[in-house]
């Protein structure tokens, strides 16, 4: 009988970074995964339309949808599944609420006993608040049959929980794979800014310094998830703009522009990782602990909230472009990509084999 495999995460809610980060592991790993006769299920926020359904199943033929219902950790079903991947993001965090990372660490320790796997891959883990949830979720990490860092605050956060020979530096899930952005030489020929904003973050401070954009460049107002829609409309009517080239645009229309962008900055740690695989000079914005590791990993500058004044366009386009490299970027790119190779290897011995692969030097050496 072929075994059952169930890909967790927050999937179905339209949030772009979560949406790429499945059909990226969906991509990389069909191959893997469909020779070893691997069944997959996904879990759905909310009910997916038919062609949802269908563009998933061009991508792993087969492939079923589990709502994330209350009762998911308890689900008998649940029983019947051998493998549990868990492709990217931040499951592990309680910022969002207590409830969310129960939710998570439930599923998980469902599949820690016996002949049974879970595969946290390109995770980062945090914030993590309070003491009893820091070991509860530890103490899950320390049973996983792999898991893999997207960065090197993650995997130093874990080192003293996750076995060495489970444990891999690795990246984004979006790098395991060839994006679907538009070849530079057919992006849109146009000096272009471009805010990946969400509400709440720096708004007064973001305004300032969208209002700032010379008159030679056009504005982009790019929502990766729908909450933010509404609000980057309101910035366009409220803010006052010395030209009208300003468009609010939804994330597709942003993979298609963003080759061609002068710069991008973001409130979103996926509008970075965007950037950066399109070799596009980046600043990120905020407090969140993801936009400043990868800001760090990228060199490439950040501000946190309290941080940002009074900044102009021109500030950060002068930043960004200081620190902005494009041979790095390229190494950094393809460094990223070998992690994702590594970790195929690691995940093609956890599901073809019915025992632990041998520990590799690279997994112990991640540090």
């Amino acid at each position: 009988m072929a075994a059952k495999g169930l890909v967790l995460g927050y999937f179905g809610a339209a949030n772009w970074g979560d949406e790429l980060i499945l059909r990226s592991f969906l991509k990389a790993y069909r191959e893997i995964l469909g020779t070893a006769g691997v069944k997959l299920s996904v879990t759905m926020k909310l009910p997916p339309d038919r062609a949802y359904r269908e563009s998933l199943r061009e991508l792993y033929s087969g492939i079923r949808f589990v709502a994330m219902s209350a009762f998911l950790p308890f689900s008998p079903a649940l029983s019947g599944y051998r493998y549990l991947f868990c492709p990217g993001g931040s499951l592990l965090q309680n910022a969002t609420s207590d409830r969310s990372l129960k939710y998570y660490l439930s599923i998980i320790n469902r599949f820690t006993g016996g002949n049974r796997r879970a595969l946290l891959l390109n995770q980062g883990i945090g914030p993590l608040r309070g003491e009893r949830f820091v070991a509860a979720t530890k103490r899950t990490l320390s049973r996983v049959a792999l898991f893999t860092a997207r960065d090197r605050d993650t995997y130093d956060y874990v080192a003293d929980a996750v076995p060495k020979d489970k444990l891999f530096l690795s990246s984004d899930g979006v790098f395991a794979c060839e994006q679907d952005f538009a070849p530079k030489e057919d992006a849109p020929p146009k000096k272009v800014f471009v805010f990946v904003l969400r509400e709440g973050v720096a708004e007064e401070a973001m305004e300032f310094t969208i209002g700032s954009v010379p008159r030679t460049h056009a504005v982009d107002l790019v929502a990766l998830q729908p909450v933010d829609l509404e609000y980057l409309r309101e910035v366009r009517v409220r803010t006052v703009f010395p030209h009208d080239r300003v468009e609010v645009i939804g994330p597709l229309e942003f993979a298609r522009r963003l080759p061609g962008s002068t710069l991008v900055v973001s409130e979103r740690y996926h509008g970075l990782v965007a950037a950066l695989a399109a070799g596009v000079p980046f600043v990120g914005i905020g407090d969140d602990p993801k936009i400043i590791s990868f800001c760090k990993e990228a060199g490439m500058p950040y501000f946190v909230r309290d941080a940002l004044h009074e900044a102009t366009a021109d500030d950060l386009l002068a930043r960004a472009q200081s620190a902005h490299d494009a041979a790095r970027f390229s190494a950094l790119t393809a460094e990223f990509a070998r992690r994702q190779e590594e970790q195929k290897k690691l995940v093609a011995g956890k599901v073809n084999s019915s025992q632990a692969p041998v520990a590799t030097s690279q997994g112990r050496s991640g540090k």
